[in-house]
């Protein structure tokens, strides 16, 4: 009796799931479903092992909204608005390297395209999902309509879709999520008409997750990876630059054996993630031009990574250096650099065979004398510029308002060994030098390639979701916070997700006012900062999160960073989020400046109306 209880129990989820469609034939890769547009989506989410659906309001999801009713498992995540949503299903899937699936109504589409946009830069899995004009009033250019959504957001998506038979649903979402994981990866985006989505009986197979798997560990050539063995056996100052598909591949050890086989230093490209040990003694930090060390670079050796753009500056690798450039997206190889060898293919895969191609040209006496003479090099230069950097950071450390290196060194002490940051901010050389990256400790996610502001605190939402194990903390400039992101302090007020939440705040654009100031012209001639200072106002962050049922403090001085901090930790560690608004000091040029250029509606009345 009590084994055929249990029994009845294990299934009562998926009888409650299915009330309003009916299973009718399976095979080993499909189910054959029936019911709405909305159950069968439904369904395909649940068989491609979604959990969470990135959601925001929308009466076109209506359908979906019913179908989820009765299906406990699928759990929606609010965002207020569209690019939140987008930005909470971009975290997760950086998070856990799967696929993930956000919608929303579609007039909120150019609100999105900003995480979308970023969603393509950095290559990230999602599916995106709206609801389109009902099939009998397409192409009028009616209410929230326009004739052609799919050109909008060809620059956004790697492949669009408008479905426009109801039992096909299933079909194109499976050709969403397969589109949007086979690297090299990016979003998708599906739209189906509200009609389709409300319409019954609906008769559509269900693929199964197994069936969407396409398996990308693509092996180099032998041919050319014992070449490339051979380059860099002969090189006398090789380095190994390395960018995000060496952490979206899940090579980071592999590459870490390789570099450390021949004592290779290291250098990080733009990147959203850590690709290499920020803490290993090859490690010496961002690519610059020219680099202080090794010198002359003799060959360049570029896994997983964009080479270095010069913009409309000379290159960043000297013409001289052989080039061996190695990674998934071929898309632009050999078309910025002139290159001496390509591999397109997996960059586990590549760092695996390299290592053994070694083994095979080379002795193991060869091997261990190369090692052990750069390896000593350059341990001596990157334990020199770990002194100099923490030197350095004394420099004004018990000053207010805080100094960068003052506020990320004892964030970085005060937090879990293996923490999670997700950074959005212009300081990533700092954040770098200042956080252990690397294996069993900290992991880093962000900013974005694409750079657009307006995503690290619901990407921290997402990243917390899917670690919810794990210390999250949200770093935040105060000018990216404004790009309306408060919207994401709802979001983690309603989930209770416990994130700490930093908004770095200079009441500043730091970057840009050094960027347009560099150039030397009137604003700089007359040291006038047009557009970047953000005070006058001075916002109180604290006031936002509190308007959100969430607490925070103000810090104004380095004496008050740790214990608020563990006033913030504590506050975590019982299920709640917190804000931290932390005065940090300008920095570069005109940083001292608090001039705008002032104007008052108010004064240019001539009614006092």
């Amino acid at each position: 009796m009590i084994a055929a209880r249990s029994a009845v129990d294990a299934l009562q989820p998926i009888i409650n799931a299915n009330p309003a469609s009916t299973v009718s034939t399976s095979t080993s890769s499909t189910t054959t479903v029936t019911g709405t547009g909305g159950e069968l989506l439904a369904e395909q989410l649940r068989a491609a092992g979604v959990r969470f659906i990135f959601v925001c309001n929308s009466s076109g999801m209506g359908s979906l909204c019913d179908a989820v009713v009765d299906r406990p498992d699928l759990q929606f995540i609010q965002g207020i608005s569209e690019n939140q949503a987008v930005a909470m299903a971009d975290g997760y899937a950086k998070a856990t390297g799967e696929t993930t699936f956000a919608c929303f109504s579609r007039v909120g589409g150019p609100l999105a395209s900003a995480n979308m946009y970023n969603a393509m830069k950095d290559r990230t899995p999602v599916v995106i999902f709206t609801d389109h004009m009902d099939s009998q009033a397409d192409g009028r250019d009616g209410h929230e309509d326009l004739d052609d959504w799919l050109d909008a957001f060809k620059q956004y998506t790697k492949w669009r879709w408008l479905v426009k038979e109801g039992n096909r649903i299933p079909e194109w979402v499976v050709h969403a999520f397969k589109v949007s994981s086979t690297a090299p990866c990016g979003p998708t985006l599906v739209r189906v008409p509200r009609n389709v989505l409300y319409q019954s009986n609906l008769k559509a197979e269900i693929f199964s997750r197994e069936s969407l798997s396409v398996p990308m560990d693509i092996t180099p050539n032998p041919k050319y990876v014992e070449r490339a063995a051979q380059m860099l056996i002969e090189s006398k100052n090789p380095i190994l630059h390395v960018g995000p598909e060496v952490w979206t591949s899940g090579g980071r050890s592999d590459v870490v054996r390789l570099a450390e086989m021949l004592g290779i230093p290291v250098t990080q490209a733009w990147s959203w993630a850590a690709d290499f040990p920020t803490d290993h003694p090859l490690y010496l930090g961002s690519y610059f031009s020219p680099m202080r060390f090794p010198a002359p670079i003799d060959l360049f050796l570029n896994l997983g990574a964009k080479m270095p753009d010069p913009g409309s500056g000379p290159p960043m690798v000297s013409r001289t250096a052989k080039i061996i450039d190695a990674r998934v997206d071929s898309r632009q190889l050999g078309a910025d650099y002139p290159v001496d060898l390509s591999l397109v293919a997996d960059v586990k895969e590549t760092a695996r065979a390299l290592i053994e191609a070694l083994n095979s040209v080379a002795t193991k006496r060869r091997l261990a004398a190369i090692k052990e003479e750069r390896s000593a090099a350059t341990r001596a230069f990157t334990e020199k510029i770990k002194y100099s950097y923490l030197t350095a950071a004394r420099d004004g450390w018990d000053e207010g308002p805080l100094t960068w290196p003052r506020l990320l060194l004892t964030v970085n002490e005060m937090l879990d060994e293996d923490a999670i940051i997700v950074e959005e901010v212009g300081t990533e050389e700092w954040i770098l030098r200042s956080f252990p990256f690397a294996d069993g400790k900290k992991t880093k996610i962000g900013r974005t390639l694409g750079r657009s502001l307006c995503w690290g605190m619901g990407a921290s939402i997402g990243v917390k979701l899917a670690r919810p194990n794990q210390q999250v903390v949200s770093l935040q400039g105060d000018g990216g916070f404004l790009f309306g992101q408060s919207d994401s302090l709802w979001a983690m007020s309603r989930y209770d997700v416990p994130i700490i939440t930093i908004v770095c705040n200079n009441r500043s654009y730091d970057e840009p006012r050094n960027n347009i100031l560099m150039k030397g012209g009137r604003s700089r001639q007359e040291n006038k900062d047009m557009i970047c200072y953000l005070g006058s106002p001075d916002v109180e962050f604290t006031h936002l999160a509190e308007a959100y049922g969430i607490r925070g403090e103000r810090v104004g001085h380095p004496a008050e960073l740790k214990p608020a901090l563990q006033r913030a930790i504590a506050a975590t560690r019982e299920g709640r989020p917190y804000l931290l608004d932390v005065l940090v000091a300008r920095t570069g040029l005109a940083a001292d400046s608090s001039w705008y250029p002032r104007y008052s509606v108010a004064g240019a009345r001539t009614r006092k109306v």
